[in-house]
Formats: structure tokens, sequence, C-alpha cells
């Protein structure tokens, strides 16, 4: 295991974030995973890192606060803070963030109340928010288990917790006998895809499937799909996901129209949305369901003014690797690599030609929404079919049968 743990801090710290001597680094994770983080540290400094900061987090303690302090007591406690992510912004850091999950831990908190939290924290980091934008810092999301969530995903295993970091692993071709030549392969196949979708030049794409998704989403005339890997403005290419399957586009805010239903459950601040569906009119949710989680649905829509409006579309294989684990991960950062998503909120800057050139004004004239959320959710089946119509009116088929045909 310390083998496998050692040979993924590399490839997040040299891989994915690509770190130069020199730049300082904000490791956020949970406080169980400290040991990684400890792996993480000593190899960070043998880069020639100096400056880091750990921000740990403990769920446990989060959910204690929540049931027996006030909001604006909440909103002065440090494990609520963005003010870290501020700091480490303005020193043009790099920040890798561990995702670790504690499913069902939050069902008791009021969704209202997250969602207030979260709106403060992202208030704290303007900073973080309008470089990352711009593409200006590197950047990573990657998960590290946790007992829960291992006794969550397997709870009859004896020793579940090694048995979710190997799936972690094997899920990121860190078992493999060289993950680095393995990712690349990863990465060449994501550039072809994204590369045939802009020589499309797509007005369209039409989502329908047997769950009744009748959904017609409208791109920007210079769109720009994106592989899985992302050009910082120094030059630097890094992985931003870890894992990913996805090529990806931001929709032009005013232009989806019909209704979609989620393929998967949606885990947001802890707490489930299930069997839900969502309808659109010019860009805008008019309307929506669900048969768990409705509050956290109204949370998500009604986040801020323009959470109603899609951010990004993008497309992933029925038969993706994450998928073929016919597993609900709990968690949107691998549940979203296993189908195609679709996500209310913020929309990426460099989705468009020369976006990470233009001002937030300059892009919501060109329909590229400007929100302080960003929330993905499953939409792809094994019966998804996109249709793509081109500027001339032509009709490509995308996806037939859940899987990409280009």
């Amino acid at each position: 295991m310390q083998k496998y743990m050692e040979i993924y801090a590399d490839i997040l710290l040299k891989k994915c974030l690509k770190l130069k001597k020199g730049e300082p680094l904000l490791i956020q994770g949970p406080m169980e995973r400290y040991d990684f983080v400890r792996i993480l540290v000593d190899k960070a400094y043998k880069m020639g890192i100096k400056d880091i900061k750990i921000n740990l987090k403990d769920a446990y303690m989060k959910h204690s606060s929540l049931k027996n302090l006030t909001l604006d007591e909440l909103k002065k406690d440090e494990m609520w803070s963005g003010k870290n992510f501020e700091e480490y912004a303005k020193k043009g850091g790099a920040f890798l963030s561990l995702s670790a999950e504690y499913p069902d831990l939050m069902k008791d908190i009021d969704a209202d109340i997250l969602t207030k939290l979260q709106l403060h924290s992202v208030s704290e980091s303007k900073t973080f928010d309008e470089r990352r934008r711009k593409n200006e810092l590197a950047w990573c999301i990657a998960s590290v288990p946790t007992q829960d969530w291992a006794d969550k995903l397997f709870p009859k295993e004896k020793d579940n917790l090694k048995k979710l970091w190997k799936t972690i692993f094997d899920i990121c071709q860190i078992s493999k006998r060289d993950p680095e030549k393995a990712l690349d392969q990863k990465i060449k196949i994501s550039h072809e895809r994204a590369k045939k979708l802009n020589n499309l030049k797509l007005k369209y794409l039409k989502y329908s499937n047997s769950l009744g998704t009748n959904l017609t989403i409208k791109l920007p005339e210079n769109y720009v799909f994106h592989n899985i890997e992302m050009q910082l403005a120094d030059g630097r290419i890094i992985l931003p996901n870890m894992p990913s399957e996805e090529v990806y586009t931001s929709p032009d805010k005013h232009g989806t129209n019909g209704i979609v239903y989620a393929s998967k459950p949606l885990i947001h601040n802890g707490k489930m949305v299930d069997n839900f569906w969502l309808e659109f009119k010019d860009g805008k949710v008019i309307n929506y369901g669900a048969k768990k989680g409705k509050d956290v649905l109204k949370s998500i829509i009604n986040f801020d003014k323009t959470s109603m409006y899609l951010g990004e579309v993008a497309l992933v294989d029925y038969n993706s690797p994450i998928s073929k684990t016919n597993m609900l991960f709990y968690t949107t950062l691998y549940d979203e690599n296993a189908s195609c998503h679709i996500a209310l909120g913020q929309a990426f800057s460099d989705c468009i030609q020369d976006g990470e050139k233009k001002s937030k004004e300059q892009l919501e004239k060109l329909g590229i929404n400007q929100s302080k959320t960003h929330v993905d959710f499953m939409i792809g089946t094994k019966d998804l079919k996109i249709t793509g119509i081109t500027q001339n009116d032509e009709e490509v088929i995308i996806f037939k049968n859940g899987n990409g045909v280009l």
C-alpha cells in the first residue's frame, strides 16, 4: 500500500499540478488522511517547495459545529473559512484538494445553512476565484479514502479501507506497471475526441433517452471542447481532476430548452438528491422535482441569481472504467466520470476562444454563465443518444447507446 501511496503522491504533485520549484502550495484534505498528507509534504519539500500550508478538516467536528453554533458563530469559525485559499491565491500558489466522503453525515443538517456557509467561504476567497478563472493557478482535486466512505461502499469487506485505497489506485491507473504511460494514453484519446468535436462547428446538442430526457443545448459560436488537461497562463499543462474521463465545454446560457432526468443520485454538501429532473426554458430552470432531497436541489438552483443556468456540458462514455465498476461512489468526482453530465452554475472562461482574456461582464454578454457555484449532475444512460446540429444544420450522431461514436 505504501508503494502505491508514494506513486499517487508523485503523480498528483508532478503530473497533475506540475509544481514549480519555490511555488507556494496549499493542501486541503481530511484529518483522517494525515498519513497521505505527510507523504505529499515530504515529496513537495524535495521538489524545492518551501512554503506549504496544510489545511486539514474533521468532518465530525464540522457536523458538531453545525448542530451547536449559530450561523454568525459558524462564519467566525476557521473550519468554514476561505481565507487560506485567498492568502495562497495572492501568492500565486498551487492548490491540492483531497476530496473525502462521509456519506449520510450531514443528512440532519438544513441545506439552507450549508448553502449560506458555502457562499460565505466563496466571499472570503475572491482572489482565488478570479485567478483560477483566468487559469493563473495550478489546482487539482483528487480523492482519498475515509473509513466512513469505505463502510458505505464495501460494508461486507473485512479490510474495506484497504479495498477502497486499491479501488482508487486502480481507477487512477496508479497500480498499472507504468502509470504515467497509461495516463498519457488517456490524455491522447481525450485530445482526439475534443479535436473532432471542435472541428464539427456545432450549433446544438440534442439529448434523448428512455428516462424521458428530451433536451436541446445551444453552444456558443466560438465554443471550445477541452480534454482532461488544462493549460495555464504560464504555459504549464495540468490535470485538474484525478481521475477524469470527460471532454467538456460551456453552453450558451440562454440556449437550453427541454427536460432532463438525472441518471444517478447527486451528493451535495454531504446530502443526497435522488430521482430528480429539471426543466429548462431559454436556459433557465423553470421547474424541477426530486423523490429525495428536493430541498437540497432547490438550494442548488437558487444558490445565486445565475445558478439556475448551465455552466458545463461534459461527454463521458457509458462504458468508462468507473462506470464498469457498477458502483455509485457517493462523490461527484468519481460519479461524474461514469456518465455524461451537465452542471448548473459557473461556466469555464476558456471554453470560448480567448475567454480567459475577457472580463466576467464580457463573458456574460457572450452567454458564458457567471456564478459562485458549480454543481455537476449525471445524465448518461446506456441508451443515451446525442445528436449534434452543425452551423450548416447538418445532423451528426455524437453518442449512440451511451457511448461516443466519433
